[in-house]
């Protein structure tokens, strides 16, 4: 079984350029997933990197509920947070060391012709499962040198926003594999999508830093020089090492090319 911890970076919702302060010209929904049985060791090693870096504010609290959040880590406001710098390290490096593997849907938005933040979450969703689909395929194929080949499955654990909003992404999602017809060929996920507290789920904050970092790295990469009020995140060039590594890459031709774990989709010039 695999475990596909979901999180978001970045804004759906609409924006005006030049940017106004808050504002996120682009949105990433990023998936990192790891064998279920690396689950107790990954939990028990990412508290103690917690509890190494933020001793003091963990203070007398539970590491286990001290939430490390990724926007943060990687704001442009603590571009010279040497511990900040260090510990994302460390915390994409751990995510290697299981054995986790990174999938990435990035929008570039229209400030003019926005696309609906629904669907924008649940259409990135839907392009993020069909390479979970390819994943486990090429698994069970023994394909993949990091796994013997087994039949395996695969279980989508998202960080919870709102009700309404996760009974949606929920609906939209069965929907999409039961009544898709490329959908409906995805027989390895399986289940609706779970929704789960981020501050007690290890796979969703570590999610949360990784999807933050690939926000860093395209937005530098797309809107630095582009849109007018953009940040500047080269500091974070550094994770890029990291981030390509976690990256997915088919081992076989899927509808006659190889994908990758990260699918970049612009809608700049409208949707």
């Amino acid at each position: 079984m695999f475990l596909f911890y979901v999180d978001e970076a970045g804004s759906p919702d609409p924006h005006h350029e030049p940017l106004i302060v808050g504002q996120t010209p682009l949105f990433v929904l990023a998936c990192l997933t790891f064998q279920a049985d690396e689950w107790r060791s990954l939990d028990r090693e990412y508290r103690d990197l917690r509890q190494r870096f933020f001793k003091k504010e963990i203070g007398s609290g539970r590491p286990e509920q001290f939430e490390v959040k990724g926007s943060e880590l990687v704001r442009p406001s603590n571009k010279n947070s040497r511990r900040r710098h260090t510990f994302t390290r460390h915390a994409l490096q751990l995510c290697v060391d299981h054995k986790g593997t990174g999938f990435a849907v990035v929008f570039k938005k229209s400030p003019l012709k926005p696309t609906a933040k629904v669907s924008i979450y649940n259409m990135a969703l839907h392009y993020s499962v069909e390479r979970f689909s390819h994943f486990l395929d090429e698994l069970n194929e023994g394909l993949n040198p990091q796994f013997p080949p087994y039949n395996c499955q695969g279980i989508i654990i998202a960080d919870s926003r709102m009700k309404n909003l996760d009974l949606n992404v929920a609906i939209s999602h069965l929907s999409f594999i039961f009544g898709h017809l490329m959908g409906r060929t995805f027989e390895r996920v399986i289940e609706a999508p779970t929704f789960t507290f981020s501050q007690l789920s290890v796979g969703i904050q570590l999610t949360d830093i990784f999807a933050s970092c690939l926000y860093a790295r395209y937005y530098q990469r797309m809107c630095a020089k582009t849109v007018p009020n953009a940040l500047d995140y080269s500091h974070m060039q550094y994770a890029d090492d990291y981030t390509d590594e976690l990256q997915w890459t088919a081992r076989k031709p899927w509808h006659g090319y190889y994908p990758r774990g990260y699918r970049i989709i612009d809608h700049s010039a409208g949707p």
